[in-house]
């Protein structure tokens, strides 16, 4: 159990912190700043799963920590990624992907992160716990993953 002991956001970032991550307090939260090397994909809940799923059939064997938000509201959930690398998404695919509600969260912008164990609030899906040196997939990895879900999707041809 990650947080069983904490109780104030100062606990819960230093708890983070001795894992290695960069975070921050605000408004009773904490979260991740995002840089250049570190940033966030949010999309729909609904996206995720099939997104996992694609980037472990490409051989994408990086870990995938994934952010889930389970309260009031459209359930959302975060990939944490390394930096874009290689090629660019077009116009077309970026817009496609706003549609859907696939967000990049990059330089500057907070990743909230789970402030409990608790099942409610933000969590860490699947139970994995962050710690230093992570290895994360790509920026760019996981936006394709999502745009070849979503393109699957439109043609009523699920490839996962």
């Amino acid at each position: 159990m990650m947080f069983e002991n904490c109780h104030t956001p100062d606990d819960v970032a230093g708890v983070y912190r001795r894992l290695g991550f960069t975070v921050t307090c605000a408004g009773g939260r904490v979260a991740l700043v995002a840089t250049p090397t570190l940033g966030g994909i949010a999309m729909p809940a609904h996206l995720v799963a099939g997104v996992r799923s694609r980037m472990t059939d490409i051989g994408d064997t990086t870990t995938t920590l994934v952010v889930g938000r389970h309260l009031a509201g459209p359930a959302t959930q975060v990939f944490l990624v390394g930096p874009a690398f290689n090629r660019r998404l077009s116009t077309e695919a970026l817009a496609l992907l706003e549609d859907a509600g696939v967000r990049i969260l990059d330089d500057g912008q907070r990743i909230w992160l789970p402030m409990s164990d608790s099942v409610t609030g933000w969590t860490w899906i699947g139970g994995i716990q962050p710690f230093l040196g992570i290895r994360l997939p790509s920026a760019t990895s996981v936006l394709t993953a999502a745009h070849d879900l979503l393109l699957a999707t439109r043609r009523g041809a699920l490839p996962f």
